[in-house]
């Protein structure tokens, strides 16, 4: 029997006299005792590193000897970390997990927050609690080369045995520009002034004075472009929260419920790590939150992790740019000194809902809200607590969008004077308007669901950071094999925490390449699975591959009139499916006030919706609407602006990119308009969202009131409709606009490639001549 095998059985046996009245004590040590002795009965490497792993962290604590607390915190350390350090890292990579992940988020990060004068010059890196220099070995090997990337990396721990196995790996790897420092967290001095990123990896947990460790860190940390990443142990409650929920970077599994904040808790105390939750707060407090992500480890039963990113609350170079381009049009929004009185803003100027939070936050000394702390300025401020999101349930209902831009284009002549407002949906019609070759100088898209947000966020960072190829691949495939991989290391930056959180969670499924990728998510996939179980059940499958491949439009008349259309316009199917009310709401978003305005039966208006686009648009090559609801994908001829070559390459580009003027509201249509400047938006397009309106409310009227307010002289609302003459209009014209229609759906003809509404208008901004309106006789002239 070797001496360690003899010390872990004299361990356990002190543990059992120690608890001889604790029973439940006692069975645990029998569980421990058990494994280890199992352990015992191999003699490799990795048995002997796992039998002093469970004696140092599940036996040795419990002795006498080790229960005693020094008051010099490197003697406890010592105690801890002797007999281990040389197993260390064979016995820690399941049980300290994250650490691959927050390495390449902090270093994505810290590259793209270099600021100009500083591109291609290397960064200086300082890991603090370091240990064995495993988090050093694992930047150079999966993330990026030390040489390459870095001027100097230095590594701080107070173990002196963990010290001198980092110093044997410096050794043993070469490298030059690494230092190791035996020093205190608290005090550590470096040659350089300011550092670019300094980590804490599961080392904060095990710091007594973590307050002085994380002060000591702001001071060497890079006040416009440092980042400070973590990545440890936490049980956050939503109690933590209250108060400051909008600095935190998104609430996404941040409750840890009970049972596992108490037990593991306690448990880690026993190895003097705490899992307090005041460690993770005051980073959070000092420093502002660039991204936050809330973990399980799951291997070990759930042990609650987090990796967080931050940057200096109060100089970031971010900031400046945030408060000078953020959000509305108002001017009170930019630029600001929050340290001083804003007496100048007049009550009557609409102020952001931006703004009040990151003032209401400077005088409690928090942060400004997370999303001050990105990089792109596309995602505008919301409370993602508030109760009118928890309708959605945390998903959103559109992953495309069937308005066709093609025809806005057309009716609306854009040029790059324009600024649009739109219904944000799954942000198609958005990217559309940015490719087109006078694009207007703002796009804000407003939509109250946060996961449409989410879905647009993800395509504005994929045209800035990734290839066509790779974008094609996550929007026009919908699937991708190493989705989480690119969203890390090339997505992250470019992206909200709550986006980022939204993805992380979610995004594996979605684009999974042995799913069904991205278009059988959001509450339309239940059409789409129904209509494929439809096919199947009355043997259209392969006649449908045919229709959505036919290569010209007799052979698709052909395919449709003979084989589809019967079945799909039968008596069982139209009245189940077609024609069933329920259907069209759960399934396709219909809701009853918009039914109700359609001139025929549900069953005709479906017939006239899709007869004429069989007969007048090819599906394979010119109708990317109905290609992707048959076949889940689309092709590189026949999809959105966005994901064309040319398209792809309008919008990412580095210099003066259309992406820039896009800005992305999570509230009511009402509110974001009562919240911009007057006067200063010269389009609207809100799709058909006005005929969910109840005719009998008052709601339509205050949205036209809003709508009015928000548009210049002379400026536009285009608005579809399933009536032909919507109801409402004789509401707009009665509040200062002339309307017409800009297309009207007949039996038989097709007034776009959708063809789902009945009816297009415009409704312009009647201009004041002297403060009156003038007649409909003067517009005319106009």
């Amino acid at each position: 029997m070797s001496m360690l095998q003899a010390h872990a059985i004299d361990a356990i046996t002190q543990l059992a006299n120690s608890f001889e009245s604790v029973t439940l004590v006692k069975l645990g040590c029998s569980v421990l005792a058990a494994i280890t002795v199992a352990a015992l009965l191999y003699t490799n490497e990795k048995s002997n590193s796992f039998v002093v792993f469970v004696w140092a962290c599940f036996v040795k604590p419990f002795t006498p000897s080790s229960r005693k607390v020094h008051n010099d915190h490197q003697n406890n350390l010592e105690g801890f970390y002797k007999t281990q350090a040389k197993v260390y890292d064979t016995t820690r990579e399941i049980l300290l997990q994250g650490r691959d992940d927050a390495l390449k988020l902090a270093y994505s990060h810290a590259m793209a927050n270099k600021s100009e004068n500083s591109k291609g010059k290397k960064l200086v890196w300082v890991d603090i609690g370091g240990g064995t220099g495993l988090n050093i070995e694992k930047m150079d090997k999966n993330v990026a080369k030390l040489k390459d990337s870095f001027e100097a990396v230095y590594l701080v721990d107070l173990s002196t045995s963990l010290c001198e196995v980092a110093k044997e790996r410096v050794a043993k790897y070469g490298w030059k520009n690494v230092h190791v420092i035996c020093g205190d967290a608290c005090d550590f001095e470096l040659p350089h002034k300011n550092v670019d990123l300094i980590t804490f990896s599961y080392s904060l947990s095990m710091i007594p004075l973590y307050h002085s460790a994380i002060d000591h860190a702001e001071t060497l940390l890079n006040p416009d472009t440092g980042i400070i990443c973590s990545v440890d142990f936490g049980v956050q409650s939503e109690s933590n929260s209250i108060g400051r929920t909008n600095t935190l970077g998104g609430m996404v599994n941040r409750h840890v419920p009970w049972i596992f904040r108490t037990f593991w808790r306690l448990w880690f105390e026993l190895d003097k790590v705490f899992l307090d939750p005041s460690r993770r707060e005051y980073l959070e407090y000092k420093f502002g939150t660039v991204k936050s992500l809330n973990c399980y480890n799951r291997t070990l039963g759930k042990i609650p992790y987090y990796i967080w990113i931050g940057v200096n609350k109060q100089d970031d170079a971010q900031l400046v740019y945030r408060f000078n381009s953020l959000a509305t049009e108002s001017p009170y929004l930019a630029p600001i000194d929050p340290k001083k009185s804003q007496s100048a803003v007049i009550e009557d100027t609409p102020v952001s809902k931006a703004l009040e939070a990151a003032l209401d936050n400077a005088k409690k000394g928090l942060p400004y809200p997370s999303l001050f702390y990105q990089r792109q300025t596309w995602r505008v401020y919301y409370d993602e607590l508030a109760d009118d999101y928890d309708c959605f349930k945390n998903q959103y209902i559109y992953a495309f969008t069937w308005e066709d831009p093609r025809e806005d284009a057309n009716i609306l002549k854009l040029t790059s004077k324009d600024t649009v407002l739109a219904i944000t949906s799954a942000g198609d019609n958005i990217l559309s308007y940015a490719t087109l070759p006078n694009a207007p100088r703002r796009i804000h898209g407003v939509d109250l669901n946060p996961c449409q947000g989410h879905l647009v966020e993800l395509k504005l960072a994929c045209l800035t950071a990734l290839s066509h190829e790779e974008t094609w691949m996550i929007f026009g495939e919908g699937k991708i094999e190493n989705f989480r991989e690119v969203l890390i290391n090339k997505l992250s930056p470019h992206m909200s925490s709550n986006a980022f959180q939204y993805w992380m969670t979610r995004g594996g499924k979605a684009f999974n390449p042995n799913g069904k990728g991205l278009y059988d998510t959001g509450s339309t996939r239940w059409a789409l699975r129904l209509a494929r179980y439809v096919f199947a059940i009355t043997g259209l499958t392969e006649t449908v591959e045919r229709l959505v491949t036919a290569k010209t439009l007799i052979e698709q008349r052909e395919i449709w009139d003979q084989n589809i259309r019967p079945v799909l316009y039968s008596a069982i199917v139209g009245k189940l499916f077609v024609g069933n009310q329920v259907f069209l709401w759960k399934a396709l978003g219909v809701p009853a006030n918009q039914a109700a305005m359609m001139d025929t039966s549900i069953l005709q208006y479906i017939i006239d919706t899709l007869d004429p686009v069989i007969g007048n648009s090819l599906l394979s090559t010119d109708n990317y609407f109905y290609y992707l609801t048959l076949k889940g994908k689309y092709s590189p001829s026949n999809c959105p602006d966005y994901l064309t070559k040319q398209g792809f390459k309008t919008l990412s580009r580095k210099q003066n990119s259309p992406l820039e003027g896009i800005r992305l509201h999570t509230d009511y249509l009402n509110n974001v308009l009562r919240r911009l400047s007057k006067k200063t938006i010269s389009v609207a397009v809100i799709m058909d969202h006005m005929d969910w309106f109840d005719p009998k409310g008052e709601d339509v009227n205050d949205e036209i009131d809003a709508l009015y307010g928000a548009l210049c002289e002379g400026g536009r609302v285009m608005l579809r409709s399933a009536a032909q003459v919507p109801w409402y209009i004789k509401n707009f014209e009665a509040r200062g606009f002339v309307c017409k229609p800009a297309a009207t759906r007949l039996s038989g003809k097709m007034i776009d490639r959708v063809n789902m509404y009945a009816s297009t208008w415009i409704c312009k901004k009647i201009p004041t001549s002297n403060g009156r309106k003038m007649s409909t006789i003067d517009l005319d002239k106009i």
